[in-house]
């Protein structure tokens, strides 16, 4: 039960990465001038953001998993939360690791202009981290507190909407 759970939940997921992937288009060679709303379409098409981005949708989806899992529950299924809070980490590590590379890829002229942007997703991942290992540390107990796991993935959900948020706003301000 617990690995059919999983499995739909990956397959779920990489049906959806694979399909926002495929609908993606591939652009190269564009000649839009730095500093248009082109600099960003382009950006948001490079490998490591579109990665990064995946991870992040990835996080999402175990994220709402657990919580609502322990949600319902009078205690949280140990087995289950710490398969979900590894892939969790995983998906963190990967989506940081991604977010950073692509920052590289970024002019200075671009940086300079998102460096706000930069701030607040710094602080977003530091909270996210902060509130993944508490929920790391909660599902390594014998008993973990199924209202605490699910607070915990609510909260980390709370995270990665305004993230995602602020994306949008991002892309918003752009293409004005």
């Amino acid at each position: 039960m617990k690995t059919t759970i999983l499995s739909s939940i990956f397959m779920t997921f990489s049906l959806g990465a694979f399909g926002a992937m495929a609908a993606t288009p591939q652009h190269e060679g564009h000649s839009t001038p730095k500093g248009t709303p082109g600099d960003h379409m382009m950006m948001t098409h490079e490998p490591h953001h579109v990665l990064a981005m995946a991870y992040h949708q990835n996080l999402v989806v175990f994220a709402k998993a657990l919580h609502e899992q322990a949600a319902h529950a009078k205690s949280a299924d140990v087995e289950f939360a710490r398969a979900a809070v590894a892939e969790m980490r995983r998906s963190f590590d990967q989506m940081k690791q991604h977010h950073q590379e692509h920052m590289q890829t970024m002019s200075a002229e671009m940086r300079s202009k998102m460096s706000g942007m930069m701030r607040q997703m710094e602080t977003h991942h530091t909270d996210l981290n902060t509130q993944l290992t508490a929920l790391e540390q909660e599902v390594q107990l014998s008993m973990p507190d199924a209202k605490k796991v699910s607070t915990l993935a609510a909260s980390i959900n709370a995270h990665l909407d305004a993230m995602s948020k602020m994306h949008q706003d991002s892309k918003m301000k752009m293409k004005m």
